[in-house]
């Protein structure tokens, strides 16, 4: 097999990795950075991509609580759309530095969600949003054995994260009120990698353990448009008057927000070598210390009280893919992989187990020019959110449902 063709293989089973890694579904993971750089032998290559994801996520039902005009009540409600279609963009440069040093720059966004709902729930939440950027520097120290190379990895990276939650709360009171009440902080934090890669380029044969430190988000912001005396006392269920809540709060539609949460570290392995002339096999097993992640509680500036909370609780992600990739020509390549990704849910959202199952291409026009491009149907297992934190909270149920993923990406070398 010419290095050519193997670096065709190599590339369609990637395709199908990078899309299987965009489109899972196990707490709020997304992109990851592109390391090929440190497995280049000469020169320096611009690696650019996205992926689409249109998860179609929905509750087949609801019931919950609310309060309207004042009085609290019950309410049902069916089919509600609620995840977004979202992109991950990646952009990656880098290569052999100098002697057996390589590294690349890359950005992506590691973790993100967009909910929106309708109707009736709007009173329990209207609209959850995480945005994440990952800018990171990964370098690699290589070194020949007898057969083979071993490749020791490090690297840091820099990530901010922008949080948007928001309630509709035009029909509770006994007066107009317009508007969404909404939260938004924002943080920042650095991290690291640690990692170590084997390979023999002859057969394809690559094996890699890498480490993503977690990060923690000390996060400030703002409340916007909410009516904290007058919630104080409708949320309290009779406990607070309104005359005390004014007395702490006045009329304050707006104050600073602040909040602490911790994203994960993760662990993945991953292997891909030759096993026929023409054919690779790849997979990867990736785990995701989820669990960090428990309880959202937002402090409000005035009285210095936690005013809103967001309930997670999650469980350990498992992520494992495994595929085959097939060359047809020195030029084209393609690759089938399945990927099944523990759900993280304990009964607070219905983040459960999800399949996907993907296809990739890659195409080398020259030497220096490659595409990629994939598709994935990803099939969403049913769940419950059947826990609540208060007399005024929902329950839901989403059933089994099929969702798609397409990406694109090309390499320029140099």
């Amino acid at each position: 097999m010419t290095t050519r063709a193997v670096t065709t293989l190599v590339s369609a089973g990637i395709a199908s990795i990078l899309l299987a890694s965009s489109s899972q579904a196990g707490g709020f993971n997304r992109g990851i950075a592109n390391l090929d750089p440190l497995y280049y032998t000469t020169g320096f290559g611009l690696t650019s991509s996205v992926t689409y994801v249109s998860p179609a996520r929905s509750f087949s039902s609801v019931s919950g609580a609310r309060i309207v005009g004042g009085r609290p009540g019950l309410y049902t409600q069916g089919e509600t759309d609620i995840v977004e279609d979202f992109t991950v963009p990646s952009v990656t440069v880098g290569g052999r530095i100098i002697g057996d040093l390589s590294c690349a720059g890359s950005y992506t966004q590691p973790y993100g969600v967009e909910a929106n709902y309708d109707g009736a729930i709007r009173f329990n939440i209207a609209q959850q949003k995480l945005d994440t950027d990952e800018y990171g520097l990964t370098c690699g120290y290589g070194f020949d054995l007898s057969k083979g190379r071993l490749l020791l990895i490090g690297g840091v990276f820099y990530e901010t994260v922008d949080f948007t939650q928001a309630r509709d709360f035009t029909q509770a009171f006994p007066f107009p009120f317009a508007g969404e009440s909404r939260i938004r902080v924002e943080s920042e934090d650095f991290g690291y990698r640690l990692g170590v890669g084997y390979e023999i380029p002859e057969i394809a044969l690559k094996a890699q353990l890498l480490y993503r430190s977690e990060t923690h988000h000390d996060a400030t912001g703002d409340y916007t448009n909410t009516p904290f005396a007058v919630l104080t006392s409708a949320l309290s269920g009779g406990r607070i008057s309104l005359a005390a809540a004014q007395a702490i709060y006045g009329n304050s539609l707006t104050a600073s927000a602040s909040t602490s949460a911790t994203l994960p570290q993760n662990l993945e392995f991953s292997l891909q070598s030759g096993i026929a002339p023409g054919w690779l096999a790849f997979g990867s097993v990736k785990w995701t210390d989820w669990s960090v992640l428990k309880r959202l509680q937002v402090v409000e500036g005035i009285a210095g009280q936690t005013f809103s909370s967001t309930n997670f609780y999650f469980e350990d992600g498992w992520t494992v893919t495994g595929g085959v990739g097939h060359k047809f020509n020195d030029k084209l390549g393609g690759s089938l992989s399945v990927t099944w990704d523990k759900g993280v849910s304990t009964g607070w959202d219905t983040l459960t187990d999800t399949w996907s199952f993907g296809g990739g291409v890659a195409y080398d026009f020259t030497d220096k020019f490659q595409l990629r491009a994939g598709g994935a149907a990803i099939y969403f297992t049913d769940g419950d959110k059947d826990k609540v934190s208060s007399a005024l909270d929902y329950t839901a149920t989403s059933d089994n449902e099929w969702g798609y993923a397409l990406s694109l990406s090309g390499t320029l070398k140099f």
